[in-house]
Protein backbone atom coordinates (compact mmCIF):
# COMPACT_ATOMS: atom_id res chain seq x y z
CA UNK A 1 0.00 0.00 0.00
CA UNK A 2 1.54 3.28 -0.76
CA UNK A 3 0.23 6.05 0.19
CA UNK A 4 0.32 9.02 -2.16
CA UNK A 5 1.89 12.36 -0.76
CA UNK A 6 -0.26 15.14 -1.92
CA UNK A 7 1.76 17.86 -1.95
CA UNK A 8 0.17 21.21 -0.93
CA UNK A 9 1.22 23.85 -2.15
CA UNK A 10 1.47 27.14 0.11
CA UNK A 11 1.11 30.74 -1.51
CA UNK A 12 3.80 32.71 -1.16
CA UNK A 13 4.15 35.19 1.61
CA UNK A 14 3.55 39.05 0.22
CA UNK A 15 4.33 40.73 3.44
CA UNK A 16 7.90 41.70 3.01
CA UNK A 17 7.08 42.72 -1.01
CA UNK A 18 4.77 45.49 0.69
CA UNK A 19 7.18 46.40 2.73
CA UNK A 20 9.73 47.10 0.17
CA UNK A 21 6.42 48.90 -2.00
CA UNK A 22 5.42 51.14 1.01
CA UNK A 23 9.39 52.16 1.63
CA UNK A 24 9.82 53.22 -1.31
CA UNK A 25 6.62 54.77 -2.26
CA UNK A 26 7.17 56.75 1.47
CA UNK A 27 10.83 57.96 -0.25
CA UNK A 28 9.10 59.23 -3.35
CA UNK A 29 6.80 61.28 -1.51
CA UNK A 30 9.49 62.83 0.98
CA UNK A 31 11.82 63.36 -2.22
CA UNK A 32 9.00 65.24 -3.88
CA UNK A 33 8.02 67.56 -1.15
CA UNK A 34 11.45 68.22 -0.53
CA UNK A 35 11.35 69.09 -4.10
CA UNK A 36 8.75 71.43 -4.07
CA UNK A 37 9.41 73.45 -0.93
CA UNK A 38 13.05 73.95 -2.44
CA UNK A 39 11.62 75.22 -6.03
CA UNK A 40 9.03 77.31 -3.61
CA UNK A 41 11.77 78.83 -1.65
CA UNK A 42 13.71 79.41 -5.20
CA UNK A 43 10.55 81.60 -6.29
CA UNK A 44 9.64 83.21 -3.23
CA UNK A 45 11.21 86.89 -2.75
CA UNK A 46 13.31 87.04 0.04
CA UNK A 47 12.33 88.76 3.10
CA UNK A 48 12.92 92.26 3.09
CA UNK A 49 15.92 93.39 5.20
CA UNK A 50 15.49 96.27 7.39
CA UNK A 51 17.32 98.96 6.52
CA UNK A 52 20.01 100.09 9.20
CA UNK A 53 18.75 103.54 10.95
CA UNK A 54 21.20 106.13 10.56
CA UNK A 55 22.74 107.37 13.59
CA UNK A 56 22.86 110.98 14.61
CA UNK A 57 25.90 112.91 14.59
CA UNK A 58 26.41 113.15 18.07
CA UNK A 59 26.34 109.27 18.33
CA UNK A 60 29.01 108.62 15.31
CA UNK A 61 31.17 111.52 16.80
CA UNK A 62 30.83 109.27 20.67
CA UNK A 63 32.11 106.02 18.78
CA UNK A 64 34.84 107.62 16.97
CA UNK A 65 36.36 108.75 19.87
CA UNK A 66 36.25 105.04 21.40
CA UNK A 67 37.43 103.79 18.66
CA UNK A 68 40.00 105.99 18.33
CA UNK A 69 40.86 105.90 22.08
CA UNK A 70 41.10 102.06 21.83
CA UNK A 71 43.72 102.62 18.54
CA UNK A 72 45.93 105.01 20.27
CA UNK A 73 45.73 103.53 23.45
CA UNK A 74 47.26 100.51 21.61
CA UNK A 75 50.10 101.73 19.66
CA UNK A 76 53.32 102.02 21.67
CA UNK A 77 54.92 105.86 22.19
CA UNK A 78 57.90 107.28 21.21
CA UNK A 79 58.75 110.35 23.47
CA UNK A 80 60.18 113.66 21.26
CA UNK A 81 61.84 115.84 23.77
CA UNK A 82 62.62 119.10 22.12
CA UNK A 83 64.29 122.19 24.22
CA UNK A 84 63.00 125.89 23.81
CA UNK A 85 66.57 126.16 22.22
CA UNK A 86 65.33 124.18 19.18
CA UNK A 87 67.68 120.77 19.96
CA UNK A 88 66.02 117.30 20.73
CA UNK A 89 67.91 116.52 23.86
CA UNK A 90 66.26 112.90 24.35
CA UNK A 91 64.03 110.39 22.93
CA UNK A 92 61.90 108.13 25.39
CA UNK A 93 61.30 104.91 23.33
CA UNK A 94 60.61 100.93 24.68
CA UNK A 95 61.18 102.36 28.15
CA UNK A 96 64.32 103.30 27.85
CA UNK A 97 65.53 107.05 27.45
CA UNK A 98 68.31 107.71 24.99
CA UNK A 99 69.76 111.61 25.76
CA UNK A 100 70.22 113.23 21.82
CA UNK A 101 71.45 116.61 20.88
CA UNK A 102 70.43 116.80 17.37
CA UNK A 103 69.72 120.79 16.15
CA UNK A 104 66.51 121.52 15.24
CA UNK A 105 66.93 125.12 13.89
CA UNK A 106 69.90 127.08 12.12
CA UNK A 107 70.67 130.70 12.13
CA UNK A 108 69.99 132.06 8.31
CA UNK A 109 71.63 134.48 6.26
CA UNK A 110 68.58 135.66 5.11
CA UNK A 111 68.07 139.00 7.59
CA UNK A 112 64.34 138.58 7.27
CA UNK A 113 64.26 135.02 8.27
CA UNK A 114 67.07 135.25 10.88
CA UNK A 115 66.48 131.53 12.50
CA UNK A 116 65.42 128.80 9.91
CA UNK A 117 63.71 124.86 10.42
CA UNK A 118 66.14 122.16 9.43
CA UNK A 119 63.51 119.95 8.44
CA UNK A 120 62.21 121.92 6.16
CA UNK A 121 65.59 121.59 4.39
CA UNK A 122 66.74 117.92 5.54
CA UNK A 123 63.88 114.94 5.35
CA UNK A 124 66.65 113.60 7.98
CA UNK A 125 66.22 116.46 10.28
CA UNK A 126 62.30 116.03 10.97
CA UNK A 127 60.82 114.73 13.97
CA UNK A 128 59.64 111.36 12.94
CA UNK A 129 62.62 110.49 10.79
CA UNK A 130 65.06 111.35 13.62
CA UNK A 131 62.38 108.94 16.22
CA UNK A 132 62.87 106.01 13.25
CA UNK A 133 66.66 106.25 12.93
CA UNK A 134 66.88 106.06 16.80
CA UNK A 135 64.86 103.47 17.46
CA UNK A 136 66.08 101.10 14.35
CA UNK A 137 62.72 101.64 12.04
CA UNK A 138 61.81 102.36 8.99
CA UNK A 139 58.43 102.92 9.64
CA UNK A 140 56.61 104.20 12.72
CA UNK A 141 53.09 102.95 11.02
CA UNK A 142 52.62 101.27 14.64
CA UNK A 143 53.64 103.61 16.96
CA UNK A 144 52.39 107.45 18.57
CA UNK A 145 54.95 109.99 18.33
CA UNK A 146 54.98 112.18 21.10
CA UNK A 147 56.42 115.70 20.46
CA UNK A 148 57.33 117.28 24.52
CA UNK A 149 59.07 120.54 24.67
CA UNK A 150 60.41 121.83 27.57
CA UNK A 151 58.29 124.90 27.16
CA UNK A 152 54.78 126.30 26.43
CA UNK A 153 54.12 126.25 23.00
CA UNK A 154 53.75 130.54 22.97
CA UNK A 155 57.68 130.37 24.33
CA UNK A 156 58.69 128.93 21.26
CA UNK A 157 60.87 130.34 18.65
CA UNK A 158 58.57 131.67 16.06
CA UNK A 159 60.16 128.89 13.41
CA UNK A 160 60.40 125.57 15.72
CA UNK A 161 56.54 126.16 16.59
CA UNK A 162 55.92 126.43 12.87
CA UNK A 163 58.43 123.36 12.14
CA UNK A 164 56.93 121.30 14.50
CA UNK A 165 53.75 121.40 13.36
CA UNK A 166 54.98 120.76 9.60
CA UNK A 167 56.70 118.04 11.06
CA UNK A 168 53.49 116.80 12.78
CA UNK A 169 51.98 116.80 9.60
CA UNK A 170 54.91 115.09 7.65
CA UNK A 171 54.85 112.39 10.22
CA UNK A 172 51.81 110.63 8.61
CA UNK A 173 52.76 110.76 5.22
CA UNK A 174 56.78 110.15 5.32
CA UNK A 175 56.61 107.53 8.34
CA UNK A 176 52.89 106.54 8.45
CA UNK A 177 53.45 107.82 12.29
CA UNK A 178 50.13 109.34 14.14
CA UNK A 179 51.82 112.24 15.91
CA UNK A 180 51.38 115.08 18.30
CA UNK A 181 52.60 118.26 20.17
CA UNK A 182 51.78 118.45 23.53
CA UNK A 183 51.99 121.91 25.09
CA UNK A 184 52.91 121.39 28.41
CA UNK A 185 51.39 125.20 29.59
CA UNK A 186 47.78 123.27 28.57
CA UNK A 187 45.69 121.69 31.49
CA UNK A 188 45.34 118.35 31.29
CA UNK A 189 42.51 117.07 29.67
Amino acid sequence: MRRSRRHVRMPPDLTSLFDVLFIVIFAALIRATAAQQVAAAATAPPPPVAAPVPLDPASLHARALVTLDHDLAARPAIVVRVSAAGTVTALDAQGATTPLDVPLLEHSPDPDVAVAYLGDRSAELRICRIAALHVGAATLARDLVIVAPDRALADLPHALFDGLHRDIERCLVEQQALAVIIDPAAAPP
